[in-house]
């Protein structure tokens, strides 16, 4: 009797250890995906489970190899930068074994236009980056090779909302911060990002501002390590970011101030460097972005620190639009005569839980998974936001300032002010 029962406890606390965490994380593993995509280059990056020595091949429309460009060692996180292409130009790209030739994955990029004329289109989001529930067993025995090999789904709503932006195939792709949960750390980033936009990554840029949850492991590090943001002068790294695509100029703003008492306030880096990229930025249409709403119908409330010390220098400059996250939900709220700021639009329904909202005749508020797409043709910029079943949260159009408006803007931006002008003649 006493053989049988320690026959059963020594199988159930076999069964029970398959079940503990003794092994190490998968290491991080991706397909290829673009960053930093200009007028006339892009860099194809890729990160490999071990090291290996890569090249890239980039084709134009033809077939005809244009570019290529090959590692001189082995590693496990790969930049493979290309230069030398053509603006507004669509080509292929093969990433192959440098020493074999075999392929090891393949895409399609768009290099950015060179004329204000050209019409743009680009998709953001926020705080998508939930994790499928076996993620927490993932360094079980039981789990553990499935998830090394990437058998296990992801799933959930984040994945819906990847095969949404893959589909609607934007120039560009914002992400408005909190790229992964729980505390942006390198070992979530194959399940609550690469996988589930995979698709979207190999055929667009993905830029993306850093949340609070983005910054909870190494200040941030994680999420600059994946990413191929144009570096700032002000923080010497991509915290904060600008890039032109045709008429169209993005401002991503690092705006978190766990570092700084907890207040954004008139000395904050991104304070410095938005006066300093506003001063000389002259496209036409100009959108900031960031991950804290400067005003909120759910939890997180209005930003008083941010109406201060943010808001005026979005006003006095005519930025076009500011786009946050920071809340699970829609909402869009119009500069008002009293303030004079651009419309403000955030969009944290990228796949984490939802917060509720208070409805408000004045606002458009929702409490939906969804994401949204901008399109700019001459004059006019619409944005749409969409659920996940297709359907649309919301549909309204931005124009560029004319009148006395423009007029103003011709005193203080003479360059973007005639770059407007010659636009609207067309």
């Amino acid at each position: 009797m006493n053989s049988r029962w320690l026959r059963r406890a020594l199988w159930i606390a076999g069964i029970g250890c398959l079940g503990l965490n003794l092994l190490d994380d998968p290491p991080l593993a991706t397909g290829a995906y673009l960053q930093d995509v200009g007028q006339g280059g892009a860099t194809v990056a890729l990160i490999t489970p071990r090291a290996e020595q890569l090249a890239c091949e980039v084709r134009d429309a033809t077939g005809q190899l244009v570019a290529r460009a090959a590692e001189p060692s082995g590693r496990r996180r790969h930049r493979l930068r290309i230069d030398g292409l053509q603006p507004a130009q669509k080509y292929s790209y093969a990433v192959v074994d440098a020493a074999t030739g075999a392929n090891v994955d393949a895409g399609t990029l768009r290099t950015a236009p060179a004329d204000d004329k050209a019409p743009v289109r680009f998709a953001f989001l926020g705080d998508s980056g939930g994790q499928p529930w076996w993620v927490w067993m993932q360094r079980t025995p039981l789990l553990h090779l499935p998830a090394r090999w990437g058998w296990l789904p992801v799933g959930g709503k984040v994945s819906t909302v990847g095969r949404a932006v893959a589909e609607y195939a934007p120039d560009f792709v914002l992400h408005l911060g909190d790229v992964v949960y729980p505390r942006g750390q390198q070992v979530h980033y194959a399940t609550g990002f690469f996988r589930p936009f995979a698709a979207a990554l190999r055929q667009a840029p993905f830029y993306a501002v850093l949340g609070n949850h983005d910054t909870m492991d190494a200040d941030g590090q994680q999420l600059l390590a994946n990413f191929d943001l144009p570096g700032a002068a002000t923080t010497g790294d991509g915290r904060c970011f600008s890039f032109a695509w045709g008429p169209v100029r993005i401002l991503g703003l690092d705006c978190n101030v766990d570092r700084l008492g907890g207040v954004y306030r008139a000395d904050h880096p991104a304070t410095e460097y938005l006066a300093q990229e506003l001063g000389r930025c002259s496209e036409p249409w100009i959108v900031v972005a960031s991950h804290f709403p400067l005003r909120s119908q759910s939890r997180q409330r209005n930003r008083g620190d941010l109406l201060l010390h943010l808001q005026p220098t979005l006003r006095e400059n005519d930025v076009s639009l500011y786009l946050s996250g920071h809340d699970h939900c829609y909402q869009r709220f119009h500069g008002t005569p009293a303030d004079g700021g651009p419309p403000l639009v955030v969009s944290g329904g990228g796949g984490k839980s939802l917060y509720d909202v208070r409805p408000d005749p004045r606002f458009v508020v929702e409490s939906s998974y969804h994401w949204c797409s901008a399109e700019v043709v001459g004059a006019e910029l619409v944005l749409r936001a969409h659920r996940l079943d297709g359907s649309l949260v919301d549909t309204f159009h931005v124009a560029l300032p004319e009148g006395e408006a423009l007029e103003g803007l011709r005193r203080r931006h003479p360059a973007r002010a005639a770059r407007i002008d010659a636009l609207r003649r067309g």
